[in-house]
């Protein structure tokens, strides 16, 4: 049976599921954990240790990845995992994956964005609650945000000359995070330039429910060599 240990690190609360027959391997979750989980579960079940690091209401912030790097670094120290982890970013925890990658390419396998927030003038909503909270966390007002580059979307060209294996999947029918504006913008970014992208669109699909109905292709994903 899979062993569940939870402790705080730099203030933050961390997850680690090892799996019975641990292979080094590790899928790192930047957000909901147990939401939609079915592919990390059949992953489990093949070695693969899921790991979670709680810092959310920071959007991926500068501040959230230097932190997720802090715990990374503690994580293969103290337990017996490879260096690189495959990410997998749903919805707004998108951002932490995309941009952990873009700062540490050499410390990430793989990412698996499934309906991942890549423009943040498209969600939050303005006036809500995470739309202040996300201005605060990174230092920015109403005007400044308008002509803010700093947004994944912003950074496809830097991303994708990384080379970094990454898996799309999203529904067509977004209504919470648009996909013209979010997946849709970066698989179309790929198509323009010739970039390898394997992605999966759901047309009638909202939001939910993440993942895909068969998640063999995700599997196969993570596992490719």
């Amino acid at each position: 049976m899979a062993k569940t240990e939870t402790f705080e690190f730099n203030g933050y609360t961390a997850t680690v599921i090892t799996p019975d027959n641990p292979n080094g391997k590790w899928v790192w979750k930047t957000e909901f954990l147990y939401a939609f989980d079915q592919a990390e579960q059949a992953l489990l079940e093949r070695g693969y240790t899921r790991v979670y690091y709680c810092v959310s209401d920071k959007y991926g912030s500068y501040n959230a990845v230097r932190l997720m790097h802090a715990f990374h670094k503690h994580l293969v120290k103290n337990y017996p995992l490879c260096e690189k982890p495959v990410l997998f970013g749903f919805s707004r925890g998108g951002l932490y994956a995309f941009n952990y990658a873009l700062f540490y390419p050499e410390y990430v396998e793989k990412v698996y964005l499934d309906a991942p927030v890549l423009d943040m003038k498209t969600w939050p909503p303005k006036g809500s609650g995470e739309y202040a909270q996300m201005l605060e966390e990174y230092g920015l007002n109403d005007e400044a945000f308008l002509g803010w580059k700093g947004n994944p979307i912003d950074n496809l060209p830097e991303y994708f000359s990384l080379g970094i294996p990454t898996l799309v999947v999203a529904g067509g029918a977004d209504e919470v995070v648009p996909f013209p504006q979010n997946s849709g913008k970066l698989i179309d970014f790929c198509k323009k330039q010739g970039i390898a992208l394997e992605y999966y669109v759901k047309p009638e699909c909202m939001h939910h429910p993440h993942s895909l109905e068969d998640v063999t292709p995700i599997v196969a994903f993570v596992e490719k060599e």
